[in-house]
């Protein structure tokens, strides 16, 4: 049982919309993927529908979710839900309390399954799975599945110069270089870039036989960059873009969320100075935290999750655990 005031709902009221937003973006446990506005992104081109869920004690909001429902024929919702990178908490003494509260909620709007992921990191990271595990929940984290790994830099009393300096950013200064002598010019798109990123994201899914997004997702993701919710960057070579990427911005953590580059060979990284324009981008606003958008488990095989892994250390060396994803039967 739990004795807070629970609202779950599929449209907040105006007072408990702004309560909500105040709270994922404050909350020490909040991530952009909670963010009402990205859950329009969420569900473009995916058979899901969101609700809302408030947790509060004595008036405060101590919990919050936006909920995905997977609808059959985009009508009929399915008995399950997921809680992608939540619910949101301000601390993990109040994880426990709010499961329950989510879990009450959940069950008399037709919910068997619950799938849920906190977003915490490091230590913090652990102590939530052992809470979730308290709570009943299983572990179903899967190498294909939301990362449970990432890279993050650090971007607190640091100068522009000094983000990649040292002996860590070696490597990749090296591969800046090569661009730049190449010619490749890094810069921060608008929202009519989008288009450069779709193009080269569903290229790069398709030459390696998978299944690229819809363009209502890339739709979808434009608005974020025209509300100032995250940015577009990207690198052009002889006048055509060959790499893209979509950075979120949250409180103090902005996050690589997205990206591709072109299939085509040439003589130097493609995606390194639009990476790099990215964290740039995150230093320049007052970002704390840049995160890499996660990293392989270290018990995965796949060549192209490895790939992509190995791109990003050269930017960040040390592995950060985040809470792997949990469900649990109601």
């Amino acid at each position: 049982m739990h004795g807070l005031d629970v609202t779950f709902t599929t449209a907040l009221s105006s007072a408990d919309a702004a309560d909500y937003d105040r709270f994922v973006r404050s909350a020490r446990g909040g991530s952009y993927a909670q963010d009402r506005a990205w859950a329009q992104v969420a569900v473009a081109g995916r058979p899901f529908a969101p609700r809302w869920f408030l947790a509060r004690r004595s008036g405060v909001v101590v919990g919050a979710a936006g909920v995905l429902r997977p609808m059959l024929f985009g009508v009929l919702p399915l008995p399950a839900a997921i809680v992608e990178r939540g619910p949101v908490t301000d601390s993990l003494a109040d994880l426990r309390e709010v499961l329950a509260a989510l879990r009450s909620a959940t069950i008399p709007a037709g919910i068997a399954r619950l799938s849920v992921m906190p977003y915490w990191a490091g230590n913090a990271a652990l102590e939530a799975e052992r809470i979730l595990e308290d709570a009943g929940f299983n572990c179903v984290q899967t190498a294909s599945g939301a990362h449970a790994r990432t890279l993050r830099i650090d971007l607190r009393d640091k100068s522009s110069d000094a983000i990649f300096a040292g002996k860590q950013g070696e490597a990749l200064r090296r591969k800046l270089r090569q661009a730049d002598r190449a010619g490749a010019v890094a810069r921060q798109g608008t929202r009519a870039d989008v288009v450069h990123l779709a193009a080269l994201y569903n290229e790069l899914m398709q030459s390696q036989g998978r299944a690229g997004k819809s363009s209502s997702y890339f739709d979808a993701l434009g608005n974020m960059v025209e509300e100032g919710r995250g940015a577009i960057f990207l690198s052009l070579y002889d006048g055509a873009a060959v790499s893209a990427l979509y950075a979120s911005l949250h409180g103090k953590i902005a996050t690589f969320v997205i990206g591709a580059s072109s299939t085509a060979s040439l003589p130097f990284s493609k995606m390194a100075p639009t990476m790099a324009a990215a964290i740039r981008w995150a230093h320049a606003r007052g970002c704390e935290i840049f995160d890499m958008g996660g990293i392989p488990l270290e018990s995965d095989t796949d060549d192209k999750r490895r790939s992509i892994a190995q791109f990003k250390l050269d930017f960040a060396k040390v592995a950060v655990p985040l809470a792997r994803e949990y469900a649990r039967w109601l």
